[in-house]
């Protein structure tokens, strides 16, 4: 899972805590943008080896204005979400059995929020009560194309313990 975040020079002066967790990160360099500024740039080839500090530079930059990041060459669109979805993949790493461990927050989750007794669509509690949103009209998109935006709405679609049912092909009937 490749992580980069994206720190503008102008932004770095006022996140000097930020800028020194950056230079931690396994990469980390400056470029020139298009509009002629200084933009330094921490990358993690992969953020299960480099966890910690990740987490860490991300809960750092959430209120740093100009500064973007990416995983798995997605935009991160909302770094609140992106930081607490890594601190439950963190927390879940500390268990014995991961995706058990977030079936059992998910669940716990669903029975507060008054989660209708159904099968769950995933054990993840960042898409636990979004589903309930799911369409399941005729004509609608498939499910499971429906699970895959609110993964990326809730900026999960990344996490290795996130489980979702496999995108079924539409065939048309000849």
């Amino acid at each position: 899972m490749p992580l980069t975040v994206w720190i503008p020079e102008s932004s770095a002066a006022t996140a000097t805590l930020a800028l020194g967790l950056a230079r931690m990160a396994p990469t980390f360099d400056s470029v020139q943008s298009e509009d002629g500024t200084r933009v330094y740039f921490a990358a993690f080839a992969d953020i299960s080896q480099t966890l910690d500090l990740a987490v860490r530079l991300i809960g750092e930059v959430i209120n740093i204005p100009g500064v973007h990041a990416t995983i798995n060459g997605r935009h991160v669109r909302n770094f609140n979400l992106f930081w607490s979805a890594l601190l439950c993949y963190r927390d879940s790493l500390r268990e014995p059995d991961p995706v058990a461990y977030c079936a059992q927050v998910s669940t716990r989750l669903g029975d507060l929020s008054g989660c209708p007794d159904r099968g769950c669509l995933s054990h993840c509690q960042f898409i636990c009560t979004r589903c309930l949103g799911v369409v399941r009209e005729t004509g609608a998109p498939p499910i499971s194309t429906q699970l895959r935006e609110i993964a990326v709405q809730a900026e999960v679609d990344w996490c290795p313990n996130l489980t979702l049912p496999p995108v079924r092909r539409e065939t048309s009937g000849a």
